[in-house]
């Protein structure tokens, strides 16, 4: 529990050291920026990662997809975007110490399924971006790399059943504002909260 609470401490904290580089996509006066909603989503991260490894570089590569997610949700949240740098650092802020954990005994395999899993969720969901491009955008196709690489990490069925429960959420998230609005256009639900929820979602009941 000390581990786990050290950790959310930990995230919280680079999440709320980054929060300039939310600044650079969102306006300060934007309520998701004011509430500090990404610091909130960091701790809470931070606190999980500690339950699903005690290996410290893998341990290192999950709170950087922790703080890189939460700085992303809060930014797709505010403008419907998720920017090319933020995305970019977050994945490579992940390889590294996933292959680090890969070469100090956690052996190659999960490596490479990680990053098969990144092109083939790329793939998947530029083919749909580009079926339906008001329900997902190139920002999304990009952030599936961060994700692909997070589920696919553990396995094949956590990218599925990540995969699956992030459209369910979307779904779930349209049919809210179609009640309340009684519209609802693809882009008002951005679609990178649900890729994280469904991730997180996959990594708790799997």
């Amino acid at each position: 529990m000390t581990v786990a609470i050290l950790n959310a401490v930990i995230a919280a904290g680079a999440a709320w050291a980054l929060t300039r580089a939310i600044l650079a996509y969102v306006p300060g006066n934007s309520r998701w920026v004011q509430s500090r909603f990404h610091v909130l989503l960091a701790a809470a991260g931070g606190f999980g990662a500690a339950m699903l490894t005690d290996h410290p570089a893998e341990l290192i590569a999950l709170l950087a997809a922790v703080v890189g997610c939460s700085l992303l949700v809060v930014i797709d949240l505010a403008v419907h975007r998720l920017p090319d740098k933020p995305v970019a650092s977050t994945t490579l802020a992940m390889l590294v110490p996933l292959g680090i954990a890969a070469a100090t005994g956690i052996g190659w395999a999960p490596f490479g399924r990680a990053l098969l899993a990144a092109l083939v969720l790329m793939l998947a969901y530029f083919i749909l971006a580009f079926i339906s491009p008001a329900g997902l955008g190139l920002g999304d196709v990009k952030f599936a790399s961060v994700i692909g690489l997070l589920l696919g990490w553990f396995s094949w069925s956590h990218v599925a059943i990540g995969t699956l429960l992030a459209f369910l959420v979307n779904g779930l998230a349209a049919l809210i504002v179609l009640i309340r609005r009684g519209k609802v256009k693809g882009s008002e639900v951005p679609f990178g909260p649900s890729m994280v929820l469904g991730a997180v979602l996959a990594l708790m009941v799997n």
